[in-house]
């Protein structure tokens, strides 16, 4: 059996269309504000061809009242092995992410978006059939077909550059999302991309962030580099976070400080929670400091900056609970 990784094909011209690497879960957090016992749950997905990305992409799976009510008759069975054999999504997730989906999404009001561009212009593709409705529009509308997935095909990006894992609430609109770096024998740094509704700036923020998970660090700083010079506490945060990383601007755990200690001081929470991980695992110029990260992390959460579940907090070595780590060349 041939494995494909583009699994779309033109049976006209050949051109392969892969599907994005993707890392998405549902939160209740952090709008509402560091609430205890946090919650995050899987994200259903659906293939799809997206009308505006014009290629493969993925959209929210929202299954139907009728269809959680015949998961959960099936969950609650006590030999499990009854459904074995069974290819549905609601009976392989944990226990808790399906109480919270089962909560949540079947009073959804807006619809499922594609998770790369967020526009509802998509057609479902059938993963058990070859034939799909979509045409190949520069290929004289040649019918483009479903080969099959690769292993691994749908992972996360890793190596030498970032990957971005987006967090949605229940009507799936983006919240917030956490930037990884990973370097190969240096380590793997991560910070929270956040910018709060309520922030007046809020449109710019997000598109920046937007830009960044996008690789498109440049551009983003251009649109932060105003509001930062204007002291927003979010975009000088933003600004601490990449110098953090080492994300479009120089890798400077001592800049990175700088910033985020400005914006945690205007009352950026999620500035104080980067400041935290920035102790927790050291960086360019600072030393590892857990006892400040500690302290850090309280603060964060006392300011309603909590982007971890509550176990994480409870961690003598922050660097262990999040994975992470940092050693200087």
């Amino acid at each position: 059996m041939t494995i494909h990784y583009n699994p779309m094909k033109c049976t006209g011209c050949a051109q392969e269309f892969a599907f994005p690497s993707i890392g998405r879960s549902y939160t209740d957090l952090p709008e509402a504000g560091g609430r205890h016992a946090a919650h995050f749950s899987a994200m259903l997905l659906q293939q799809a061809w997206c009308h505006e990305c014009e290629g493969a992409s993925w959209v929210e799976r929202i299954p139907g009242e009728r269809e959680f009510a015949t998961a959960a008759g099936l969950r609650r069975r006590a030999d499990r092995s009854g459904y074995e054999g069974i290819d549905d999504d609601l009976l392989e997730i944990e226990d808790d992410d399906f109480r919270w989906l089962y909560e949540h999404l079947p009073h959804r009001k807006a619809p499922p978006r594609c998770l790369v561009c967020a526009s509802t212009h998509f057609t479902p593709i059938d993963a058990t059939q070859r034939q799909t409705p979509i045409v190949h529009e520069a290929c004289w509308d040649s019918p483009i077909e479903f080969r099959g997935f690769s292993i691994g095909s749908g992972g996360l990006q890793t190596g030498g550059r970032s990957y971005a894992h987006r967090f949605y609430d229940a009507e799936g609109d983006v919240v917030w999302a956490k930037l990884c770096m990973q370097e190969f024998l240096v380590g793997r740094l991560i910070v929270i991309l956040h910018a709060r509704r309520h922030d007046p700036a809020h449109a710019t923020l997000a598109a920046a962030i937007d830009l960044v998970i996008n690789r498109a660090s440049d551009d983003a700083l251009a649109v932060l580099a105003p509001l930062a010079a204007a002291n927003n506490p979010a975009a000088l945060g933003l600004l601490g976070a990449l110098h953090y990383v080492g994300e479009g601007v120089a890798h400077s755990g001592t800049e990175a400080v700088s910033l985020l200690e400005k914006a945690k001081a205007l009352g950026d929470a999620c500035a104080a929670h980067n400041l935290a991980s920035l102790y927790a695992t050291g960086a360019a110029g600072v030393a590892k400091d857990i006892a400040r990260a500690r302290q850090l992390f309280a603060e964060a959460r006392a300011m309603g900056g909590q982007y971890e579940r509550d176990d994480f907090y409870a961690h003598d070595n922050f660097t262990v609970a999040n994975r992470t780590f940092y050693h200087p060349i």
